[in-house]
């Protein structure tokens, strides 16, 4: 029996669905992802999170980090995106 990595990566479908669904929300920003260790391990508030940060076309970050279960992606709606960027810039 194959062992099973304790941080799963997360489904290209999660990724390309929650991509889809933050340009809905942010149509002047895309989105871009982090992984557990580029933002440092300690920042996470779990070990098996994925981040995503949105940027405009010039390219500055527009969004404070966001933290995503990779399990949770593909459940993301556009309001859901909107309240965790309100969130994450304080508003």
């Amino acid at each position: 029996m194959p062992k099973r990595h304790a941080n799963p990566e997360p489904e290209k479908r999660g990724l390309i669905h929650l991509r889809r669904v933050a340009e809905q929300a942010y149509p002047d920003c895309s989105i871009r992802f982090f992984s557990h260790g580029t933002l440092g391990g300690h920042r996470a508030p779990r070990v098996n999170t994925l981040a995503f940060r949105l940027v405009d076309a010039r390219g500055r970050l527009r969004s404070n980090v966001i933290w995503v279960a990779p399990q949770e992606l593909r459940t993301w709606t556009v309001e859901d995106v909107r309240r965790a960027v309100d969130a994450s810039n304080g508003q």
